[in-house]
């Protein structure tokens, strides 16, 4: 099982290492320090019983804005449905925003389908975005939000996707209990 808590300093290795793998780089120290000492973010990290970290996501507040900064997924837990947690924690704090956004490699099809999931659709492109380029060359992002993020419709679906996590979670569990 997996849970997901706040990031702490300690964890800044482990993450950087993830994000290399997953991004082909990696915020600095500094940049995940201010994720824990900034009243306007909050970084969740997901760790097994091991305590093994295998994954994280963060968000930044600006006002009524969220805007999801970062999401990594290690490559050997990758499809346990680790990001959609992530995302699920932290878009709890999302009930008040009136804006949700994200930006994503346009060649990163994989996030785009995950981040469509939580109702994001595209509505930009952000030339010059990223500092290194992509294996297509690019350095852009694609801008994607939520259209209406205070609207019943969406919380309606975050629920529904949070009832789906959660069903498959106890199934998990209970398939690894039986196993024993």
């Amino acid at each position: 099982m997996t849970r997901i808590r706040p990031l702490r300093r300690a964890d800044i290795p482990q993450l950087q290492a993830i994000d290399q793998v997953a991004h082909g780089e990696s915020w600095s120290e500094a940049a995940f320090v201010d994720q824990i000492t900034r009243a306007d973010f909050r970084h969740l990290v997901a760790e097994t019983e091991a305590g093994d970290i295998v994954g994280h996501a963060g968000v930044w507040r600006d006002g009524r804005a969220l805007r999801i900064t970062n999401v990594a997924v290690d490559a050997d837990a990758a499809g346990r449905g680790i990001a959609s947690s992530l995302l699920l924690d932290l878009l709890t704090h999302a009930r008040d925003c009136d804006r949700l956004e994200l930006e994503v490699r346009p060649s990163n099809r994989g996030a785009q389908r995950l981040y469509s999931r939580f109702g994001f659709a595209p509505v930009g492109v952000e030339r010059g975005f990223y500092d290194r380029s992509d294996a297509t060359g690019s350095r852009d992002a694609l801008v994607m939000a939520v259209a209406d993020p205070t609207s019943a419709a969406w919380r309606e679906r975050i629920d529904a996707l949070r009832r789906t996590i959660d069903d498959r979670t106890r199934s998990n569990d209970t398939n690894k209990g039986e196993a024993a």
